[in-house]
């Protein structure tokens, strides 16, 4: 889909030897795999074209132990501005270089003259877990997946651009969304001089504590026997349901006062439009959240993006991608050691014991809850968060959590922005029936950051794009809604009843 959307949008320290400051001449990409690099090895350096004719040279490597890494560099017109793509899910793929995140608007990244560079985060797998994450058997694999990474990835493209060019980037850009964003915050908090501007879309920031989350999620919609509770036959009509107590762009869920059990099926029966008292309690469960233990549960306007997810076409929750993503987590990265090969989603205790021991590890190198960005502020860092309301895969109640405690610590207004996206499922894709995208937000997010960090412009409200689904393909973005900076400390007039906005977080920020 990513792919559908941009081509409608489109129409350790290093030792190097410098090259000209020029346009690079032809015969010097292939010669970057003998550049010195400590702990690198390049093994491929290539010119190559893509469809839009832009030329530019491809450069693979291993940061040792094992972590593999691209960097793109344009061969004439480079701005000197350099774009770092995280990853997503549990990574182990380098990443697609195509085009940055939400920077379909920004010339340079349209044009192919940014620098651009991804790396798999030191482990070879299946990013949305079909795969067993058996590589978190190794403390370095995990080290590198959760803290180092793209700190090491940062200075090593540095050297690339150096070797190539002749000189370094004028600026320097993170831009990820879900692992991603969590990657970008991790930068922020621990590694603040790296980048001069942070572009962080739904943040896994809160590691541990979501899979918590994901646990209970599968947990409550499989009965004792093991079945399913809520299917995805139930679905649309209690998505219509909320639509109807709601509107159709819920612009803060916690303001939507829906009651699960207002579709309760009459007695002795069960229809796809109506809801048993198994299913009300089920649902119930999911738009809460697992007793406090982390900020909210699944979002009002999200239901849609429950199918596949915890709610199964066939099977049982167990079977579905949040259940992978829970067990690969808790079974293999979450503990010092790691529980029985046996351990399956149901020893899961969603206690204040279980939370405190997950973010053992999970404070140590996965979670990105520091609100304190003073480092990152004093070296004139901007931040720009997203998220959408929708998100199920994770839910926004913790990004507005820990944005109110980066307010907190005050002066969050000269470098750091949020933007909440009313109807944007997880980092505003899908889901969708088709390949064409019809409740997608489709923001611009990286120029605004560019000249906020470059001309010192702050951003102020965004145009968020969507698909008319009446429209043919090629005429069918118009403009959809205008998303404000968003004020995580303004109350939020909770709707009476509202399932979304009484929670009580027993973490910290």
């Amino acid at each position: 889909m990513i792919r559908t959307v941009l081509a409608l949008l489109t129409a350790v320290p290093l030792i190097v030897t410098p090259a000209s400051a020029a346009d690079p001449p032809a015969d010097r990409c292939a010669g970057l795999t003998g550049t010195r690099i400590p702990q690198v090895s390049v093994t491929s350096a290539k010119r190559d074209t893509n469809a839009e004719g832009q030329e530019f040279c491809l450069v693979q490597g291993v940061i040792r132990p094992q972590t593999r890494f691209t960097v793109k560099l344009p061969s004439s017109g480079w701005t000197g501005q350099y774009v770092q793509q995280g990853c997503s899910g549990l990574c182990g793929t380098v990443p697609d270089l195509t085009m940055p995140l939400f920077g379909f608007q920004c010339a340079a990244a349209r044009d192919g003259r940014l620098v651009l560079a991804s790396d798999d985060t030191g482990h070879t797998g299946d990013p949305q877990t079909s795969e067993p994450a058996t590589w978190g058997a190794d403390p370095r694999a995990r080290l590198e997946f959760g803290l180092l990474s793209e700190h090491r990835l940062r200075r090593v493209a540095d050297a690339v651009m150096v070797a190539y060019y002749g000189h370094g980037p004028t600026y320097r850009y993170f831009d990820g969304c879900s692992t991603g964003g969590r990657q970008g915050l991790m930068l922020a908090q621990r590694f603040p001089s790296d980048f001069d501007g942070i572009l962080a879309g739904a943040p896994v920031h809160n590691l541990a504590p979501l899979a918590l989350l994901n646990a209970w999620v599968v947990l409550r919609n499989t009965d004792a026997s093991g079945r399913q509770i809520l299917g995805p036959e139930k679905i649309p009509a209690l998505h219509e349901a909320v639509v109807r107590q709601c509107g159709s762009v819920i612009e803060d869920p916690r303001r939507c006062g829906f009651q699960p059990s207002s579709l309760r099926c009459p007695r002795g029966t069960d229809r796809p439009d109506c809801l048993t008292p198994a299913q009300v309690s089920a649902v119930v469960a999911f738009y809460r959240g697992p007793n406090g233990l982390y900020p909210g549960g699944m979002p009002y306007g999200s239901e849609l993006g429950w199918i596949d997810e915890f709610v199964v076409r066939s099977g049982a929750p167990v079977d579905g991608n949040t259940a992978r993503i829970a067990l690969n987590y808790l079974r293999y990265l979450a503990y010092p050691q790691n529980p029985p090969a046996n351990f399956q989603l149901n020893d899961v205790r969603f206690t204040r014991a279980t939370f405190e021991r997950l973010n053992v590890l999970g404070d140590t190198i996965y979670n990105a809850t520091d609100a304190d960005l003073s480092a990152f502020r004093d070296q004139g860092g901007k931040l720009i968060l997203y998220h959408g309301w929708a998100d199920p895969s994770v839910p926004p109640f913790s990004t507005v959590d820990y944005y109110a405690a980066v307010q907190r610590h005050g002066g969050s207004e000269a470098f750091t922005r949020l933007y909440m996206v009313p109807a944007g499922y997880h980092c505003l894709f899908g889901p969708e029936p088709t390949e064409h995208p019809s409740e997608v937000g489709i923001p611009e997010f990286l120029q605004p950051l560019m000249d906020w960090v470059e001309r010192d412009v702050a951003p102020g409200d965004i145009d968020v794009l969507t698909y008319a689904p009446d429209e043919e393909p090629d005429q069918q973005f118009v403009r959809f809604l205008t998303v404000a900076p968003f004020d995580a400390l303004a109350p939020a007039h909770a709707a009476p009843g509202s399932l979304n906005a009484g929670y009580r977080y027993v973490g910290h920020y």
